[in-house]
């Protein structure tokens, strides 16, 4: 094998051969106006920055028009010489444009950072000492930042990196919310990263839990399963300890229409199951709740607006007042609070209709 290396400036002589040849006109294929001006270019050339060029061949004059003559120069410039050519007062529009024309490649140099251009450096800075006092800015001052155009274009890895930080010391509720606003700005592409981003939310309010993120998840069902999660951790710390530590688990349900009548009782100082009395409960498929020495059957077929409460006790059956809205296959769940506790009847099915609605 026979290997003749170049003398010296080979490649920079072939991109001046090229960025001459464009000026000149000379063998360009693409065209494109932009406020009575004329642009030539090579495919080959700017398809080489980025795959934009190529599908948006026929939108060029579009994409360009809302930039003056010396940025669309100069981005020319850049793509057949890698070189910026181009004053102060344009270059935030010529970093607004390579962004327009996903070119990655372009990355600027920031003498300072501060609040106002910290979520760019996040964006387009590939300096690590530059991202890292971006962050900290970022963070420090978020509860103001989601709300600006910038954090809207930030790509889905910075944001996924701002909401795993532990100095994160916001509210869930503005947590959340942010996470909505950068999805819905462009949901088409970025609802594939939403449960992604859910994941990363402490999701720590039992309130707000339900009476938020419950809504939203309704509207995306790839996202219930995070909900699901979330409330076990938060509102069913049993499930991290000794099942037999507990005195009493009560279990209710039957998978057929005939109905479920009985209850099972589980006292875990005796590590024992007591089948109880027929309690002519005649439903199925009802969610139940144990709420201290009281359990509650809610819903399902048969009857499907029906609330009982069991003393367990006792063994006395008793009626509450019926649901708003009747519902079998649901969900129930408790939220313990200081001096009370709420119970949360959750979605479910009523004439082959699925509910996104809660009830306390």
């Amino acid at each position: 094998m026979i290997k003749v290396k170049t003398k010296q400036g080979f490649a920079t002589n072939r991109l001046n051969y090229f960025h001459d040849a464009m000026r000149e006109n000379k063998f360009t294929d693409v065209y494109f106006a932009v406020r009575n001006r004329s642009f030539f270019a090579h495919m080959i050339v700017l398809s080489a920055c980025s795959e934009f060029f190529i599908e948006n061949r026929y939108k060029l004059s579009a994409t360009f028009s809302e930039f003056e003559y010396p940025v669309i120069n100069a981005m020319l410039k850049y793509c057949y010489l890698g070189e910026i050519h181009i004053n102060d007062e344009h270059f935030k529009e010529f970093l607004q444009l390579a962004d327009k024309l996903q070119i990655k490649s372009i990355a600027p140099r920031y003498e300072t950072i501060d609040q106002k251009n910290c979520l760019e450096v996040l964006r387009l800075s590939d300096d690590p000492i530059l991202k890292e006092k971006a962050m900290i800015l970022t963070l420090d001052n978020f509860k103001t930042l989601y709300k600006t155009p910038s954090f809207l274009n930030l790509p889905a890895s910075a944001l996924a990196e701002i909401l795993k930080s532990d100095e994160l010391n916001l509210l869930v509720e503005v947590v959340f919310n942010s996470v909505k606003l950068w999805v819905n700005s462009d949901e088409e592409n970025r609802r594939s990263v939403l449960v992604e981003l859910l994941s990363s939310i402490k999701l720590t309010s039992n309130e707000f839990l339900v009476k938020e993120v419950m809504v939203f998840c309704s509207v995306y069902p790839e996202c219930i399963a995070i909900l699901q999660k979330a409330m076990q951790s938060l509102l069913n710390p049993i499930q991290t300890e000794d099942i037999t530590n507990y005195e009493k688990i009560a279990l209710v349900g039957d998978n057929n229409l005939s109905g479920a009548n009985t209850i099972d009782i589980y006292d875990g100082k005796n590590n024992s199951w007591t089948l109880s009395k027929d309690f002519d409960l005649n439903r199925s498929y009802p969610a139940s709740v144990l709420v201290d020495d009281w359990m509650l059957i809610i819903g399902g077929y048969n009857s499907s607006d029906k609330v009982d409460y069991i003393d367990l006790k006792t063994g006395q059956k008793h009626q509450l007042n019926p649901l708003n809205e009747g519902r079998h296959c649901l969900v129930a769940v408790t939220l313990r609070r200081n001096s009370s506790t709420d119970v949360y009847v959750i979605g479910g099915t009523h004439n082959g209709k699925a509910l996104s609605s809660v009830e306390r």
